[in-house]
């Protein structure tokens, strides 16, 4: 069990790693990929990290660190935005190619988020009622949203916590708006869904292996 769990950690490294040489490596107007893709990776260490840690202090830590850049995982839907620089028409080859580099990069990202949180799930709610793990999933997307539009709108970065805390606090405190609520909930209520479909989507696929064999 072991190293089957091993050999899939780094599989799924090895993907994010060839997937940001490749866009290294090509002629793409998507770049900023690459760092993208790096930072919704980290919410997946972080969360193996905490899920393997031994003191509950470890694990606190590694969990705080886990919450701080899981918005970067989910910030990567906004990237859509970039559709915006190479037009939106399927009418010519290179355009394929940007939409495959940039949808790749946003799902890639999207689903680290996921599995990181998946992984917390297992680790804090195995065994938890279905309300407990709802009221999880739905504070988790609101927590996020709002990270989501700090990033996207104030250009706030989750290590703005270590090195500029005051300004953090001060956007914060100058956020609040009713473009910042409508934003918060519209893109809560998309991580809720996507959260809530992967999390039973798992556990119906995994009461059908069991009843396969």
């Amino acid at each position: 069990m072991v190293k089957d769990n091993v050999k899939s950690i780094v599989m799924v490294h090895l993907v994010v790693f060839l997937f940001m040489a490749f866009v290294q490596l090509t002629p793409t107007h998507f770049n900023f990929l690459i760092w993208n893709v790096f930072l919704a990776l980290l919410p997946l260490d972080f969360a193996l990290l905490t899920l393997v840690a031994r003191t509950r202090i470890i694990q606190a830590i590694f969990a705080l660190l886990w919450l701080l850049f899981f918005p970067n995982t989910m910030y990567m839907i906004t990237d859509f935005i970039h559709l915006q620089y190479i037009s939106t028409a399927l009418d010519v080859r290179y355009q394929y190619f940007n939409y495959a580099v940039l949808a790749a990069g946003i799902f890639i990202g999207v689903f680290l988020g996921i599995l990181s949180l998946e992984i917390l799930l297992k680790k804090f709610f195995s065994g938890q009622d279905d309300f407990k793990v709802l009221v999880f999933l739905g504070l988790m997307s609101l927590v996020s949203a709002f990270g989501i539009y700090l990033g996207r709108f104030l250009r706030l970065n989750s290590w703005d916590v270590f090195t500029d805390f005051q300004g953090v606090v001060a956007s914060f405190q100058g956020a609040l708006s009713r473009h910042m609520i409508a934003f918060v909930i519209l893109f809560a209520g998309t991580q809720f869904a996507i959260l809530v479909s992967y999390h039973y989507g798992t556990k119906l696929l995994a009461n059908l292996t069991l009843q396969g064999k």
